[in-house]
C-alpha cells in the first residue's frame, strides 16, 4: 500500500471535514466520543509524524500507545480504533489512501461481563447521606444520583431531559427519555413519587422556567441557566463518591446504574425479566452481564 504523509495542518483539516460529514446526523454523545478519539490521534500524530505513514504497522504502534502510555481500558481502545478506522475509510473515499490500514488492526475483545463495579447498600446510604440539599447545585446532584440509583436513568438521558418530560401520575412520576442512538424521547422511566415531587421542588426554586427548560441546570458562574453537560455531571458524581470514601478502581459514575440492577435483585427480589424491563434492555443477555455477580439461588437466571 502506498505510504501517506500529511502535514499536521492538513490532518486537522481532513479530520474537521470528516467530522462535519460523518457526524452531522449523529447524537451529541457520539459526536463527543469521536471528537475526543480523533483529538487523541491528532496529538499522537504530532509527535509521530516524522515516521508515521498510515501503514498497518503504524496503526499497531498507535494501538500500543493507547494501551501502554494512555492506559485506556480495553473498551476505550476499541472505541478509539473504531473512530480512526472510520476516518481512514473517509481517506480512502477521498483518494488519499488506496485501502484502509486500520482494518487489519483488531480492537481489543470486549468483556463478556461488566468491569464496572457496584456499590453496596451501605455505600449507597452513605453517599446519599453526605450530600447537602440547601444549595441548588448540591440539591441537583442529590436528585441526579437518586434518579440513577432508583430508576437507572443514564447520564446522557439526564442531561437531555426537559422540565416537560417529567409527568405526574397518582402513584408515581414518569420521565420521558431519549435513549442512546434515538432522536426522540420515546422511552419512559418510572420515578418514585417522593423523588418526583422533590425534583419538582428543585425546579420551583428557579426564577424562570418554561416547559422546554432543562430539567437540570449547570451552576457555573460563567454560564447561568444552561443545560448541565455529561462531563460536568460525571465530575460531580466522582466528587461525591470521593467525599463518601468510595475509592475502588472499578467504581465510576456508571456504577450507579449497575448498582440499581444489583439492588433490584438483592434488596427488592425482582426477577431477571423485571430488571430487564426496568433497565430497558433489548436483550436479556445484556441484563445478565449487569447482574451476573448479583444473581442468587433465589433469583436464578432464566435462559
Amino acid at each position: 500500500m502506498k505510504a501517506l504523509r500529511l502535514s499536521l495542518a492538513r490532518l486537522g483539516e481532513e479530520i474537521e471535514a470528516f467530522c462535519a460529514d460523518y457526524l452531522k446526523e449523529r447524537g451529541d454523545e457520539t459526536k463527543g466520543t469521536y471528537q475526543r478519539a480523533l483529538r487523541t490521534f491528532e496529538q499522537y500524530y504530532a509527535r509521530a509524524r516524522d515516521w508515521f505513514q498510515f501503514r498497518t504497522e503504524d496503526i499497531e504502534q498507535y494501538k500500543k500507545y493507547l494501551m501502554e502510555e494512555k492506559k485506556l481500558s480495553q473498551v476505550s481502545v476499541s472505541t478509539y480504533l473504531t473512530a480512526l478506522r472510520r476516518l481512514l475509510d473517509y481517506f480512502v473515499a477521498q483518494g488519499l489512501l488506496s485501502e484502509n490500514p486500520a482494518k487489519k488492526v483488531k480492537g481489543n475483545r470486549r468483556p463478556t461481563s461488566h468491569t464496572v463495579g457496584a456499590l453496596t447498600e451501605a455505600e449507597v446510604q452513605k453517599l446519599l447521606s453526605i450530600i447537602p440539599t440547601e444549595k441548588p447545585q448540591d440539591h441537583r446532584d442529590y436528585l441526579i444520583i437518586r434518579l440513577m440509583l432508583d430508576s437507572a436513568v443514564r447520564a446522557h438521558e439526564i442531561v437531555k431531559a426537559n422540565v416537560e418530560d417529567l409527568k405526574k401520575f397518582s402513584t408515581h412520576y414518569v420521565l420521558f427519555v431519549q435513549a442512546k442512538g434515538k432522536k426522540a424521547k420515546d422511552e419512559t422511566v418510572e420515578v418514585p413519587f417522593e423523588l418526583g415531587r422533590e425534583i419538582e421542588a428543585y425546579v420551583e426554586r428557579r426564577k424562570i422556567v418554561i416547559p422546554t427548560s432543562p430539567l437540570f441546570l449547570t451552576n457555573s458562574r460563567r454560564v447561568q441557566n444552561t443545560r448541565l453537560t455529561t462531563r460536568a455531571l460525571h465530575y460531580r458524581i466522582e466528587h461525591w463518591l470521593k467525599s463518601a470514601g468510595i475509592h475502588r478502581d472499578n467504581i465510576s459514575p456508571h456504577s450507579l446504574q449497575h448498582t440499581a440492577a444489583k439492588l433490584w435483585i438483592e434488596r427488592d427480589g425482582l426477577s431477571i425479566e423485571e430488571v430487564k424491563r426496568k433497565m430497558r434492555h433489548g436483550l436479556i443477555s445484556t441484563t445478565k452481564i449487569y447482574t451476573s455477580e448479583t444473581v442468587s439461588p433465589h433469583n436464578p437466571i432464566i435462559s
